[in-house]
């Protein structure tokens, strides 16, 4: 592959994640309590690296690099800004978020990948992790958070998951069998996400 089809995707999804992660940093204190959760959110990030390799066109393969290229230079970018700010987030290239992007940037840049240009009947599969992300974060922020963050931005996000697998569905051919089973593998995903997240906490506070 010449040097120029993957050094540009990667350069600016790189400065890209870096600056909307930035961002997000300061999302917490200036989008309204509806949206703020956006900013803090593994939703929100997931949208963020997926929409950025989305927009690249990149092949499988260099998208799954992008993916990891993305999730870990958002949360870098949140924990340069962060500190800047005088908040201290942790340590480079330490934070759990890290670890997690690094397994789960690969699956986002394919899906991203393969949403925009696989075979319509692979779509609802490829969409189902982004789609379980999205579900699975915004039932529990609506069920085990619900007392410290507003609703909307929960409830908006489940939408986009949703969105997102009707999409894939309509563009699916045959349309029946692939979503189908895209449906239930982005529900049985959400399901997994909200056992991992209660791990997570029970982890946290073990800790």
């Amino acid at each position: 592959m010449h040097p120029r089809l993957w050094l540009v995707p990667v350069l600016s999804v790189a400065a890209a994640s870096l600056a909307l992660g930035g961002l997000t940093s300061f999302g917490q204190t200036v989008l309204p309590d509806a949206l703020a959760s956006f900013a803090n959110s593994a939703g929100g990030w997931t949208i963020l690296a997926f929409g950025l390799v989305w927009l690249t066109r990149a092949r499988p393969p260099l998208a799954a690099a992008l993916g990891v290229v993305s999730f870990v230079l958002l949360v870098e970018g949140y924990r340069i800004v962060s500190g800047w700010r005088g908040f201290y987030y942790a340590e480079p290239f330490q934070d759990t978020f890290t670890i997690i992007g690094l397994f789960a940037g690969p699956v986002v840049g394919l899906s991203a990948s393969l949403v925009r240009g696989g075979p319509g009947s692979w779509k609802p599969f490829a969409a189902a992790p982004v789609a379980a992300v999205l579900i699975g974060e915004g039932a529990y922020g609506l069920t085990v958070v619900a007392a410290t963050t507003s609703p909307v931005y929960w409830i908006l996000q489940m939408g986009v998951g949703v969105a997102l697998v009707v999409a894939t569905v309509v563009a699916a051919r045959p349309r029946v069998a692939p979503g189908v089973l895209g449906a239930l593998l982005a529900l049985g995903g959400a399901a997994a996400f909200v056992a991992f997240y209660l791990w997570l906490g029970r982890l946290g506070s073990a800790g």
